[in-house]
This record gives C-alpha cells, structure tokens and sequence, in this order.
C-alpha cells in the first residue's frame, strides 16, 4: 500500500485536486470496471459474457454548498489542468482502491450543472456540484 494523503492529483499542473470541496461520504470511484460487450445463452442455457480487456475507472463525488469564490477555486484549479477543454480531457492521478495504489490515466469530466441556492449584492451561494471524470 502506497497511499499519500490524497485521492486525485493533476497530472499537466502536477497539482492536488482541492480535496477540502469534497463533501464528506460522497466521494466514490469504481476502479478498473469492466465493460461488457455483449451477454447471451447458448442452446444449453449456459450464459456467455464478453467483456472488453480495456477496463475503465469511474470516480464520482459532490461538493458541499459553496460560495462564488470557492466555486471560482475549483474552477481555476481544473481547468488549468485540463488538457484539451472542447470535450473536458484531463490526466489524473488517483487512488486506486482495487490495486491499493495510485494510478494515471485520461479522464473525460462530464459537463458540470451549478445550482444556485441564493444571490446577494456580491455574492451567490451554490448547493451541492456534482462531478463525474469517467476513464476514456
């Protein structure tokens, strides 16, 4: 076991995810998923799966309610580390819990919704953001 106090790190930045955005108990990653091409019986009834050698990691989590500052914070953080912004490309490192170590590889970040709690004069305060990276 190799774990170093952090779930995702930047690869382009070589920076740490802002951990301290991550509400408490939602953080959760599916390591190395398989992916199933296809299922089907054979004439004994005998079922028949066949997944692809390419196995993907998905890794999900939410934020507590912040502010526009800190919104700003998480912005800025992942969108100097993304590498190609049109379709959301960025290279992570992250806890594998299925190796018990860190591995690298590209994610796609699915399109983030932001939902406006209240507004004041100066500032807005968000509910909870979602974020999805899925392996590409």
């Amino acid at each position: 076991m190799n774990f170093n106090g952090y779930l995702i790190k930047f690869i382009k930045t070589n920076s740490l995810f802002p951990h301290k955005f991550i509400e408490r108990g939602t953080y959760k990653s599916t390591p190395l998923e398989r992916q199933e091409i296809k299922k089907y019986r054979d004439n004994n009834n005998e079922l028949h799966i066949v997944v692809s050698p390419n196995y993907k990691t998905k890794i999900e989590f939410s934020t507590f309610e912040l502010n526009l500052s800190q919104v700003q914070e998480l912005r800025d953080a992942l969108f100097s580390a993304m590498g190609v912004q049109q379709i959301r490309k960025i290279q992570l490192e992250y806890w594998d819990d299925e190796l018990m170590d860190y591995r690298t590889a590209w994610f796609r970040m699915y399109d983030i919704t932001y939902p406006v709690d209240t507004i004041s004069h100066n500032s807005i305060k968000y509910k909870a953001i979602q974020f999805m990276f899925e392996e590409i």
